[in-house]
């Protein structure tokens, strides 16, 4: 099954800050989700949402790598997990916005795919402005809530983005210590602390128009199409499980979303996250594995549904010293297994692997590069060529990372190049996509 998409969809979303004053009930939950007061107030330092900085009282580098979101330090995980309830008590607004205005050169010529594009030398002065309704409910309550107006989209519209309503309450058993909590979110993966998974993996932010990577996993489809319900537990802040089930939104409100989602589901698709996690000194470890079962209605012209598994396997390493250094490595592996239906006698199946793998390099939560390979093999779309590979490079500049007079606006700069090797099975013309993306992101 083909999905065209750009190869960075930008995961917008919660991501958050955490308070050192906060109610020894709820440290406990930070603590079993696994962040000290010492490393991550000290050291570390989304989308960054402001709003989760008015709420807590700290600088983005409590929850963020490179003191700008989405990429989480343990403090913003444990501070996700944990509701989106910690606060140091005072009043705050729970509204935020957010704004990216870019700029893309490819190498060749793009054909123009919306109104007001240019073949080669667009500039996208709104890609996308979101507005985000993020913070605590009750004490064991929270939401991220996000709505987003791109110029790029075809109409240009305001439509429904990631959303991520969760409780969570601690509890322990003897010597076992854990926290649970249930999630009711509308894209698979956005409940996820880690950025390997599909909504949160690099990378963040991406050019609308280069020739992206073509094919993607059917769960990193379905956002703002779905929604479901999961549950999920950590416990002795090392073991996390989640499952639950997605189900295709109604066709009216889809429209009224302005086409949210790509594919709709035939009934309940089962969700599975589990992974395991330590954090030993400045290193902090993760492996895991995550999978899906969707069944779609048919593309090949018959009466039934195409059956699609997704299946993968992740990895994390993070190295945070201090507010000097920090270093990531994330990687995710996945495998689609597409069945077709065969009353119309078609192509039977195919099956596509996936290959993304980044590393990144902070200093002073200020200046990063990172590096990301991609690559894709196997087929789809009843037997198309899926062969792309390639590298992206970025160099990124946010000035306020480690702290600002007004820690609540954020903002960063980045300028990101995309080479192919290969795209759509073929080497002859890939790097005619190539890409140069410089753009400007902020929050407030």
């Amino acid at each position: 099954m083909t999905r065209t998409s750009c190869p960075h969809s930008d995961p917008p979303g919660s991501l958050t800050r955490l308070r050192q004053g906060i109610a020894s009930r709820l440290r406990q939950g930070i603590a079993l989700c696994g962040a000290t007061a010492a490393l991550m107030l000290g050291a570390t330092p989304a989308h960054a949402v402001p709003a989760f900085a008015r709420q807590t009282g700290q600088d983005c580098i409590a929850c963020h790598v490179g003191g700008f979101g989405p990429q989480l330090t343990p403090f913003g995980r444990a501070f996700k997990l944990s509701g989106y309830t910690l606060t140091n008590g005072k009043k705050h607004i729970p509204l935020s916005a957010m704004l990216v205005s870019s700029f893309t050169h490819t190498t060749e010529d793009q054909t123009p795919f919306y109104n007001g594009m240019h073949a080669n030398d667009n500039f996208v002065a709104l890609q996308q402005a979101s507005i985000f309704l993020a913070g605590r409910l009750t004490d064991h309550i929270g939401m991220m809530g996000q709505a987003t107006y791109s110029e790029t989209a075809e109409p240009a519209n305001l439509a429904w983005d990631n959303t991520d309503i969760r409780y969570a309450h601690t509890y322990s058993f003897g010597s076992t210590k854990g926290i649970f909590g249930v999630s009711l979110n509308n894209n698979p993966t956005v409940s996820d602390v880690w950025n390997t998974v599909p909504a949160w993996q690099y990378g963040f932010m991406g050019s609308p128009i280069s020739g992206g990577i073509p094919f993607t996993p059917a769960m990193a489809s379905l956002g703002a199409g779905v929604l479901g319900t999961t549950a999920y537990t950590l416990i002795d802040n090392h073991w996390y499980i989640e499952g639950g089930a997605y189900h295709s939104l109604s066709y009216r409100f889809n429209d009224l979303m302005h086409g949210a989602g790509s594919w709709l589901i035939s009934g309940y698709a089962p969700y599975l996250r589990a992974n395991y996690s330590t954090t030993i000194g400045n290193n902090t470890y993760e492996g895991g594995v995550l999978g899906m079962n969707i069944k779609v209605p048919t593309i090949t012209g018959g009466s039934g549904n195409d059956t699609i598994k997704d299946v993968g396997v992740d990895g994390t390493y993070q190295y945070i010293n201090g507010d000097i250094d920090t270093v990531t490595v994330n990687g995710l592996y996945m495998q689609e297994k597409a069945n077709y239906d065969q009353s119309a006698g078609v192509f039977p199946s195919d099956t596509a692997k996936m290959l993304n793998l980044n590393t990144a390099y902070w200093y002073h939560n200020t200046y990063g590069a990172t590096i990301q390979y991609f690559n894709e093999t196997g087929t789809t779309a009843l037997g198309s060529n899926a062969q792309t590979n390639g590298v992206v490079w970025e160099l990124d500049w946010n000035p306020f990372g480690q702290s600002w007079t007004d820690p609540e606006k954020n903002m960063r700069l980045g300028l990101q190049y995309t080479t192919y090797n290969k795209l759509n099975g073929s080497s002859q013309g890939a790097s005619g996509n190539n890409s140069l993306y410089l753009y400007m992101w902020l929050a407030i």
